[in-house]
């Protein structure tokens, strides 16, 4: 790398760097971003593993938060965690992947590198850097085994979603190893790398059935729920989901199988795998949220990278730029968008409604909940062991919500009576529903706050009449 490109890389991701540390200290988590926050910090290790099991996603995320809550650091250190290792990823991006600039820029300044991987404080931050990172080790796997499986095995364990490609690397990797002169120097490295596969599918899948919402909406299969799931995650990567943006993600990834069907075989199987993988995700398991969509294009740019150099003729390499280019920049608009309302309005209000409560409601007071999912960004702003919520169908104070405890429908009301039966006073956190249109609430959320379910409204009963 030259002189005059390293300072310009230095440069483009220090830019990168600050736009979106700004955007986290603008942004407040919700429901998904609290949830793992609250479990590390107020589980010990062993209940930390066996509620893990009930999420749906490998442990390494939480392993990662653990420290920093057990330390009783506040909530943005999680997000910080979060934007350390995405900026780390466009940082190897940057100075790794064979494309052109132009062509970089405009990956990063996507709605994934700009708004979804950075803002979110959630795992897929770590799938990036990781991909990016076992991009540079592929063809160099031989010479360093350990490294290439740790990667590996690091991945599957980020989500759930990525088995599917850490399963076809691996299968190739042994393909390759097994035909080398030297294959009994592999026999370990293969052993870990399976054994990671293995412990990180047994762990997610092998508790499914334990989490009452997931038995509860268990998608049923159609084909016409196949073009559903198809626009939906054009949808979640562009903001929008017409003719033209179907048209340029799917050419996207036609490009991509045909370069590889003449230049590597075994990265068009890795690609298809992974493709056809997250998919059935989609269809048969979760919904395609924006994070886990654009998994569907990031592993084409790893594919690609792979086989960037060995590209001769220049003019595809321009076509190849210039397309990765359309597709990541068209969806700048809708990042905008976003880090606009985001900055302007209240992302959740789970912040603002905890320190609502820190200021005004007593620490010892008996607080019920109508839904214990929405409610976790209040909990994860107030300080452990304070402001705990009681919630009628676990029976039970809460801070995390509880995947295996019963969880009655949004709609049904608080038993009211029975509890002022119990308690002089009750306060009352509604998210969403509003079952008591006659009475004015103590608090109430700005109406502007993005995520719906996440306005709340806090009720003191008895009712208090103010002059």
């Amino acid at each position: 790398m030259t002189k005059n490109n390293l300072i310009k890389n230095i440069v483009l991701i220090l830019l990168y760097a600050i736009f979106t540390l700004i955007i986290i200290l603008h942004h407040e988590i919700w429901e998904d971003e609290a949830q793992a926050w609250l479990v590390v910090r107020d589980l010990n290790l062993s209940g930390i593993f066996f509620h893990v099991r009930t999420e749906g996603h490998p442990l390494l995320w939480y392993i990662l938060l653990t420290p920093f809550a057990k330390l009783h650091l506040p909530v943005l250190s999680m997000q910080i965690i979060n934007w350390f290792f995405i900026t780390l990823g466009a940082g190897l991006f940057l100075f790794k992947a064979p494309f052109n600039t132009l062509c970089k820029i405009s990956v990063l300044s996507s709605s994934a590198f700009l708004y979804w991987y950075s803002a979110f404080a959630r795992s897929y931050c770590l799938i990036p850097l990781l991909i990016f990172a076992i991009a540079i080790f592929y063809k160099k796997q031989k010479e360093h085994p350990y490294i290439y499986v740790i990667l590996l095995t690091l991945l599957a364990h980020t989500h759930v979603v990525m088995l599917g490609f850490c399963a076809a690397l691996t299968l190739i990797f042994m393909i390759k190893v097994l035909k080398d002169k030297k294959r009994k120097e592999y026999i370990i490295p293969i052993v870990v790398a399976i054994l990671g596969l293995l412990a990180c599918a047994g762990y997610v899948y092998g508790s499914q059935n334990e989490n009452l919402i997931v038995k509860q909406n268990m998608p049923v299969f159609s084909w016409h729920k196949v073009i559903d799931v198809y626009e939906n995650t054009v949808f979640n990567v562009y903001g929008y989901a017409n003719k033209f943006f179907i048209s340029v993600f799917s050419i996207f990834l036609l490009f991509t199988a045909c370069v590889l069907f003449f230049k590597s075989k075994k990265l068009l199987f890795i690609f298809l795998t992974n493709t056809i993988f997250i998919f059935s995700i989609f269809i048969f398991v979760w919904n395609s949220l924006p994070q886990r969509a654009y998994l569907i294009l990031i592993i084409p740019v790893f594919c690609l990278w792979i086989v960037y150099n060995e590209i001769k003729s220049q003019k595809l390499k321009i076509v190849l730029n210039i397309l990765m280019s359309i597709t990541f920049l068209i969806s700048l608009p809708n990042a905008l968008d976003m880090i606009k309302q985001d900055y302007k309005y209240p992302f959740s209000d789970g912040k603002n409604a905890a320190e609502f409560i820190k200021k005004n409601i007593p620490p010892d007071a008996f607080i019920v909940s109508n839904y214990p999912i929405t409610t976790t960004p209040i909990s994860a702003y107030l300080p452990k062991e304070k402001w705990k919520f009681f919630y009628t169908g676990y029976n039970d104070f809460y801070t995390y919500t509880i995947w295996t405890k019963n969880i009655l429908p949004q709609n049904t009301p608080v038993p009211l009576i029975d509890l002022l039966l119990k308690h002089k006073e009750v306060y009352v956190l509604m998210s969403y529903e509003n079952f008591y249109t006659d009475i004015e609430p103590i608090y109430s959320s700005n109406p502007n706050s993005m995520v719906f379910t996440e306005r709340y409204k806090i009720y003191k009963f008895p009712v208090v009449i103010y002059k």
